[in-house]
């Protein structure tokens, strides 16, 4: 009985568990951003959403499973990465709590928000993903240990 015991151990500790993708939400009123966006992330093996607009993404986000991160423009036509996040943390504080939110965004400096962090555009496809790797790891430890 031992014996069987710790083949069967030994099997299951070998056998890998199936990871999922991480997923990431990317918002943003530019075609050609979320083109280049979601080529790049799905090269890394992410699974990417895009949304047009911050209205568009607020919808999509009762559709699908949560998100590992969301990155988010800030200046677009309607709502602005700003409000998003307002609204987000109201409508769905489930996940304000725990996606981490990322403006990416041409201007100069993020303005003070309860957003997790910024990318700044034009990005660098390397220093992008670093960028992307850490927040979603940062996320993931706080979802981890709260």
């Amino acid at each position: 009985m031992e014996r069987f015991e710790q083949r069967f151990t030994k099997t299951q500790e070998s056998t890998p568990t199936p990871t999922r993708k991480k997923r990431i939400l990317v918002i943003d009123d530019s075609d050609d951003n979320l083109i280049l966006n979601r080529t790049i992330l799905e090269m890394e093996d992410y699974e990417v959403f895009t949304a047009l607009s911050g209205s568009e993404a607020l919808a999509f986000l009762t559709e699908i499973a949560q998100p590992d991160l969301i990155l988010l423009d800030m200046r677009m036509e309607g709502m602005s990465g700003s409000e998003f996040l307002l609204v987000l943390e109201e409508k769905q504080p489930e996940i304000f709590e725990n996606v981490p939110v990322v403006f990416l965004s041409a201007i100069d400096k993020a303005p003070v928000s309860k957003a997790a962090g910024f990318i700044r555009k034009p990005v660098d496809m390397d220093k992008f993903l670093v960028a992307v790797h850490g927040f979603i790891e940062s996320g993931t430890n706080r979802n981890r240990y709260n």
